[in-house]
């Protein structure tokens, strides 16, 4: 008959497997942040990217039509009927969805409506929440930016230059379906980036752990601004003809 094992040896053993655990535990507690900072930082990039198609789409659809679309198109009576985002849609390869658009009819109105479920993930940010037809990408719409309103705006016209001038910001649950006409105003702009919720009505903002927001510029490439970005420098950047001397961030 083996003998027993002794009370040592168990108390060993325990102490072992405890250490184990404790191990294993640790190596989890080391590895989790980089990992959560791995995934943040490839929904980032997928952002990022998302506005560098739609800067592309903004440039092929200016080659054709000789000027930028119009922040919106409006009815007889002026009112804001189609946005710069459905107008966008065969420059994104998604001239299925345009093709069932009716111009004829508001953007919410019986027939398009339907169409609401049939957003391109380009029109989003992969960390954005809440309402999953909601656009995370508006233009800045204002007299002195390059989206004046139902009026297009040509290159030459852009005197700061499309490389210096702001096209597309983030706005962390903007609330806005993304075949609506509306978009973030000029003054909202100018309250600077900052967190989601950080006070009443829209702002530049999103989910990022990084702690700001992308923007694309009418010339396709995209940078990050942080929280607190400088004010007089994102006005320079946000308007088309300013003329001011800045330096636009990497």
């Amino acid at each position: 008959m083996k003998d027993k094992p002794r009370k040592s040896s168990l108390k060993n053993k325990l102490g072992c497997a405890v250490a184990s655990v404790g191990a294993v535990l640790g190596l989890a507690a080391l590895l989790l942040p980089m990992i959560f900072a791995a995934r943040s930082g490839a929904k980032l990039n997928t952002c990022n990217n998302h506005l560098k198609q739609l800067g592309i789409a903004l440039l092929n659809y200016e080659s054709v039509y000789k000027s930028f679309p119009p922040a919106y198109v409006a009815d007889a009576d002026g009112k804001p009927m189609h946005s710069w985002r459905v107008l966008l849609l065969p420059f994104l390869e998604r001239q299925d969805v345009y093709k069932k658009y009716d111009f004829n009819e508001p953007w919410n109105g019986p027939h398009n409506r339907q169409l609401a479920g049939e957003m391109d993930s380009v029109f989003r940010c992969p960390e954005a929440t809440g309402d999953s037809q909601e656009t995370s990408y508006v233009a800045v719409v204002g007299s002195d930016t390059g989206w004046p309103g139902a009026t297009p705006i040509k290159i030459r016209d852009m005197k700061d230059g499309p490389s210096k001038t702001i096209a597309i910001v983030e706005v962390a649950k903007s609330g806005i379906n993304w075949m609506e006409p509306r978009d973030l105003k000029l003054i909202e702009a100018m309250q600077g980036v900052t967190v989601p919720g950080h006070g009443p009505g829209l702002k530049i903002s999103s989910n990022h752990a990084a702690g700001g927001a992308n923007v694309g510029y009418f010339d396709a490439h995209v940078s990050f601004l942080p929280v607190g970005f400088s004010p007089e420098v994102l006005r320079g950047l946000l308007t088309a003809a300013g003329g001011e001397i800045i330096r636009v961030p990497d």
